[in-house]
């Protein structure tokens, strides 16, 4: 996509949950666009919506009204089969617990979504190795989870999301169950991402994120509060000249 066009809008996106009598007003119209190359990192106090508006970007619930444009296509009121294809086309996913399948190895795990999308098994192969050295794994291909560190687990979450070659990627603090060390080496795989002309967005409640982002969004009470540049703002034109080479 063109770099001055949104790959994400979203326009008065509001989502209500109605449980007996009480209705709880979760998101109460966010009007955002996150661009191409932007590293955007969503924050705020618990119980401001982070975890609702990161089910709507993630396709994984649908608003109660307003439009999500993703890549062009509004999918806030696509049915099921049809969200579900927008999805995968379009996003990749790192959770905080990793989300490995713990019968399948380093390999396996990446190749997931490559085998749900009908590719071959030779060209699966090739490109979840070359994925798996591209986070440094290449030396834990045959591994289950159960023998990896929890900074390793992560690396392959990041592989297999990259497997698509998704639009955006989102992570939902994706640094919250590593150590310190880990915590920090992971960060530098999402720089690099970044930098190689990747989008993210990255639901953290880590005030730390704010010196390794381009753009932070905070929310309060199901509102935008703020919308202004990180301290790395300056990254995302290496980010657009990545994107502008791999074309």
């Amino acid at each position: 996509m063109a770099p001055d066009q949104p790959i994400i809008s979203l326009r008065d996106i509001r989502k209500t949950y109605q449980i007996g009598d009480m209705v709880s007003h979760v998101l109460q119209g966010i009007s955002v666009d996150i661009f191409p190359g932007e590293y955007v990192c969503i924050m705020g106090p618990s119980g401001c919506g982070k975890s609702t508006l990161l089910n709507v970007l993630g396709c994984l619930d649908q608003p109660t009204s307003g439009d999500y444009l993703l890549g062009g296509q509004n999918v806030a009121t696509l049915d099921d089969d049809s969200l579900s294809q927008a999805r995968c086309k379009n996003l990749g996913f790192i959770f905080q617990s990793y989300n490995l399948i713990q019968q399948l190895t380093v390999l396996e795990n990446i190749e997931v979504p490559l085998y749900y999308s009908g590719m071959h098994d030779t060209e699966m192969r090739v490109i979840s190795e070359r994925l798996a050295a591209q986070v440094g794994l290449s030396h834990r291909l045959h591994h289950k989870p159960n023998e990896l560190s929890g900074g390793q687990q992560q690396r392959v979450a990041i592989a297999r999301a990259l497997s698509n070659n998704p639009l955006v990627i989102l992570a939902d603090e994706a640094t919250g169950n590593l150590d310190s060390k880990s915590g920090q080496e992971i960060l530098g795989v999402f720089d690099d991402l970044n930098r190689q002309g990747k989008t993210l967005v990255f639901v953290t409640h880590d005030e730390r994120m704010v010196e390794r982002c381009t753009r932070v969004i905070r929310l309060r009470d199901g509102h935008v509060d703020r919308d202004e540049p990180g301290a790395a703002a300056g990254r995302r034109a290496e980010a657009l000249k990545a994107m502008a080479k791999a074309a």
